[in-house]
């Protein structure tokens, strides 16, 4: 009895500090939590019409997602800017230059796009290539099952090396904070609806937009697929790691590391414990 108490103890903890991180949450994101709200009363009817697979609306791991999305968002972005600045010191006198101001609009938005995209492509991909990194990640990767909430299981210190990777460059290249806060609205709207459980092919325009069919292999368990799919499709296939079968859907997720498969403050203490460190990507 006295030992079953013993192991009690720490579960209770760990639940008292997730419970409070989603209220604090919750309290600092103020208008944030109606966008959470609207968010699930358009992508719960959309996954439900178009759905891949039978899947409950309230899975397993639900509420440590939604913990995820309250939270991670404000510490994520502090994290990636402080990351993004620190990178970029060395090579700020470039910004004398205005890079952004000298080219025309169409030009600046376009090279803003391709710096974002190659940026995150490879950082996202160092993260399974690189094991300290790989142990941030596969907190998201340890998913089972994909739907628009999985997009927000991320560590934020993973979050905030992936957004370094292209905010660092466009730093250094002069541009502001709109362009960032454009560019983190559009991450944000791929991230929901690649992660979300439908069926959908769009077999037109498969191989240009990240659509479901396609980020599902990304996660998929399949050694066929493994460490493929890390940005937009023509990207990946530049740097021949693009994987899209004919005729087939991802089925299974997950990954062998020990991640917990439930808990927020677990996920935010899993690459620090001794269990992470074997594990290689």
């Amino acid at each position: 009895m006295s030992e079953q108490r013993s192991r009690r103890g720490p579960v209770v903890v760990v639940g008292i500090l997730g419970a409070a991180a989603l209220l604090g949450g919750l309290v600092l994101r103020g208008p944030g939590v109606v966008g959470i709200v609207l968010l699930f009363c358009v992508f719960v009817p959309f996954e439900k019409a178009f759905a891949l697979r039978p899947q409950k609306v309230f899975r397993r791991g639900f509420v440590t997602d939604v913990t995820h999305i309250v939270v991670n968002n404000t510490v994520s972005t502090v994290a990636s800017i402080v990351l993004a600045v620190i990178a970029a010191l060395p090579l700020i006198w470039l910004r004398r230059f205005d890079l952004e101001g000298m080219l025309p609009t169409e030009a600046s938005i376009a090279l803003a796009a391709l710096v974002v995209l190659l940026g995150s492509y490879w950082g996202h991909r160092l993260t399974h290539s690189v094991p300290f990194l790989w142990r941030f990640h596969a907190v998201h990767h340890s998913i089972e099952q994909m739907d628009w909430l999985a997009s927000g299981r991320l560590h934020p210190l993973d979050t905030a090396f992936t957004q370094a990777c292209f905010l660092t460059p466009l730093v250094v290249l002069g541009y502001d904070g709109g362009a960032f806060g454009g560019v983190a609205v559009l991450v944000t709207a791929l991230a929901l609806f690649q992660h979300s459980n439908t069926r959908l092919r769009f077999p037109g325009v498969r191989w240009v937009i990240n659509t479901p069919e396609w980020h599902h292999w990304h996660h998929s368990s399949a050694v066929e697929a493994r460490d493929k799919n890390f940005g937009l499709p023509i990207i990946d296939r530049v740097f021949g790691t693009a994987y899209l079968p004919k005729h087939e859907h991802a089925t299974d997720f997950g990954v062998p590391d020990p991640v917990p498969a439930t808990g927020y403050v677990r996920h935010l203490a899993y690459p620090f414990t001794k269990a992470a460190r074997p594990i290689a990507a």
